[in-house]
C-alpha cells in the first residue's frame, strides 16, 4: 500500500480470520496474545474490522459491546509492522467507532500497555481520554495498563 493510495478497504472479521489474526498478534509484541481457542469460544460476542493487503491480514481490531451498559470495549488492535503509519489502524477504529455509534453504545474502552505511548497517543489523537492505571494487568512481561476511554455522545 502506498502512502498516497486510497483509504484501505476494511471488512468484518469472520472466523476463519482467526488464525490470521493469532498469528499478526504474535507478530507484535504490544498487542494481547490470545489463544485461536480464546477467539474460537469467544467469537459470538466479539465484533472485529480486519483489512487484508494481497490475501495476507494486516491489520484487525476486535471488541466487545456490553449493550445493557452501552458501553465496549477494545479487545485487541495489531497493525503489522511494516504496514505502520498508513492509516490502518484509523481505519479500522474509525470502523469500529462507526458502528457503536451505530448500535447506542456511549462510551469505548480498552487498556494499553503502559510503555505503548505511541499507543496511547493514537488513542488520545482519536478523542480517548486516561481514566486510569492497572497495575500488573499484562504478562510476559509483567506491566500496568493505562485505562483509556472515549464518550459517544455528542
Amino acid at each position: 500500500m502506498s502512502p498516497d493510495s486510497a483509504a484501505p478497504a476494511v471488512r468484518p472479521l469472520v472466523f476463519d480470520d482467526i488464525p490470521a489474526v493469532v498469528s499478526l498478534a504474535a507478530s507484535c509484541l504490544e498487542a494481547a496474545q490470545w489463544t485461536p481457542s480464546s477467539y474460537e469460544m469467544n467469537f459470538e460476542d466479539i465484533r472485529g474490522w480486519v483489512i487484508a493487503e494481497q490475501d495476507r491480514l494486516i491489520g484487525f481490531l476486535a471488541l466487545r459491546v456490553i449493550v445493557t451498559a452501552h458501553e465496549a470495549e477494545i479487545l485487541n488492535l495489531a497493525v503489522d509492522g511494516t504496514c505502520r503509519r498508513k492509516k490502518i489502524a484509523t481505519a479500522l477504529l474509525e470502523a469500529a467507532i462507526t458502528y457503536c455509534a451505530g448500535r447506542g453504545v456511549q462510551a469505548m474502552f480498552l487498556e494499553v500497555r503502559e510503555t505503548n505511548t505511541s499507543a496511547i497517543s493514537f488513542y488520545k489523537k482519536h478523542g480517548f481520554g486516561i481514566s486510569g492505571r492497572r497495575p500488573g494487568y499484562y504478562r510476559n512481561p509483567d506491566e500496568a495498563a493505562v485505562s483509556m476511554a472515549r464518550s459517544l455522545i455528542n
